[in-house]
């Protein structure tokens, strides 16, 4: 559901550099910044969910595509629904969520949910994981645990458009991995 006090009370940023068409129904932005707007539309999260010298792929059971954790929030707070997310669909219990940056959609007028011109923000978050357990078959998702070199290459295969953006992620763990 649009909330649309919070649409009208959210003040858009100054615009990118690079605009990146997201499967035709938003054109956005990149804002590299790690933390949300105050009245921040989110209604869509991704996460890059990550454990040790592993990265996670999920999808839905019998898909054919790995991808990260992603999906509407359903009107939690984007950081919940990352960590909700990654225990039902992954079995991870999360030690850390750091937001990498967003997107600053608006929709296109081949996006069926929104009115052409609408505004929202997608958050890219980084998930790091203590610890994993076995999902459960009926949850409608599956899991796969990649070496941190073919996660990226998968990621990168399946988000084309983000590239810029997994890659921040994906230094950014680097980095906390170095810290211990």
């Amino acid at each position: 559901m649009v909330d649309l006090g919070a649409i009208a009370a959210y003040e858009p940023r100054w615009p990118g550099v690079k605009e990146l068409n997201i499967a035709d129904d938003w054109r956005a932005r990149w804002v590299d910044e790690q933390s949300l707007p105050e009245n921040a539309p989110v209604h869509y999260a991704y996460a890059l969910v990550v454990m040790g010298d592993k990265g996670y792929g999920v999808r839905e059971s019998g898909g054919n595509r790995w991808g990260m954790l992603e999906g509407a929030t359903g009107g939690v707070a984007s950081e919940a629904f990352v960590t909700k997310s990654a225990k039902e669909w992954l079995g991870a219990t999360l030690s850390r969520v750091e937001l990498i940056g967003f997107f600053e959609c608006r929709a296109t007028m081949h996006n069926k949910q929104f009115k052409q011109g609408e505004l929202t923000v997608r958050p890219l978050y980084l998930a790091v994981a203590k610890s994993m357990s076995d999902v459960a078959p009926n949850k409608g998702y599956e899991r796969r645990r990649f070496p941190m070199n073919e996660y990226a290459v998968a990621m990168r295969g399946r988000y084309a458009e983000f590239l810029d953006y997994l890659q921040q992620a994906f230094q950014r763990y680097a980095v906390i991995q170095a810290k211990g």
